[in-house]
């Protein structure tokens, strides 16, 4: 079973900035990530250690609420051509009227395979009707599954309050055949991502949950200690989607910390590339889909 880290960003990556140099400042001002570069192959090898096999790379539009792109589309696609262990996630920002139309840009022209959304970094209420749910509502078409960030926020210019997992549940509600990824697992509003993710079968929980000085100590908090292994066994085996959030840590140690939780082969099985998978391979799917119809009604 393939082996994947479900959210990374490419913003040590040297070839990131070779591609687009004029991304350094808000990579900086607006994510706050100040680390030097590395090579692309370096961080390949990073994966090699951790015994990955590839890893969901994100964009972030920040377009309205900071005049700037964090990672643009068109750079992941440059990107994942350098690498074919790089799966790339668009970002589109929803108050900008062309968002449905840029995101099927994305996916259909670009090869992106999902959505990244931060609406306390773009400002936006992913409630809203009028601006997010057209979003919600390609995305749905196009089958791709969304990561949007709820809950604690390592951008310095973002308020980990300005929403929580709850905020979400109308767009869970509104959109059934659409996935959700809540990274860090909600974290601090751990409570309430866990009952989304109980209710809702639409609903998954990504593990990059970073708040102690390792991972090992921030995620057996979390998920042994806060939700219980139990639980996380009888009723999130098919919803934790093991994710690192690269590069603020490394994925060897999120590995690491997952492994120390002790879980059952299959759980961890599951946890470390069965759900990616699933999720990542409904697009797949739904196009199979789209195109045995098209052949049916010639």
């Amino acid at each position: 079973m393939t082996r994947i880290d479900f959210r990374t960003y490419p913003v040590q990556v040297q070839e990131f900035f070779d591609l687009e140099p004029g991304l350094r400042e808000p990579v900086v001002d607006v994510f706050g990530f100040y680390c030097s570069t590395q090579p692309l192959a370096t961080y390949l090898a990073q994966l090699d250690e951790a015994g990955l096999d590839s890893a969901v790379m994100v964009a972030l539009d920040c377009t309205t609420a900071h005049k700037s792109s964090v990672a643009t589309n068109e750079q992941l696609a440059d990107l994942m051509k350098l690498s074919e262990r790089i799966i790339g996630f668009a970002s589109v920002d929803p108050s900008d009227a062309d968002a449905p139309q840029k995101l099927r840009t994305a996916v259909d022209d670009l090869g992106l395979s999902g959505l990244n959304l931060d609406p306390a970094l773009q400002q936006f209420e992913p409630a809203d009707e009028g601006t997010a749910f057209p979003v919600f509502e390609a995305a749905q078409d196009l089958g791709i599954p969304v990561s949007i960030a709820v809950g604690h926020n390592w951008a310095p210019i973002a308020p980990t309050s300005a929403f929580t997992p709850m905020s979400l549940e109308p767009a869970i509600s509104a959109f059934p055949d659409l996935d959700f990824v809540i990274p860090h697992v909600g974290w601090p509003y751990v409570q309430e991502a866990l009952a989304l993710a109980i209710k809702y079968p639409n609903v998954h929980l990504d593990t990059s949950v970073l708040y102690g000085g390792r991972p090992e100590s921030s995620l057996r908090r979390v998920l042994a200690d806060q939700i219980g292994l139990d639980v996380c066994e009888a009723s999130l085996r098919e919803k934790l989607v093991f994710a690192s959030d690269y590069p603020r840590v490394d994925p060897k140690r999120f590995v690491r910390a997952m492994q120390m939780l002790e879980f059952r082969p299959v759980t961890e099985q599951q946890i470390l590339g069965g759900n990616a998978e699933r999720l990542l391979g409904k697009k797949a799917a739904k196009n199979v889909s789209t195109t045995e119809s098209k052949k049916g009604s010639l």
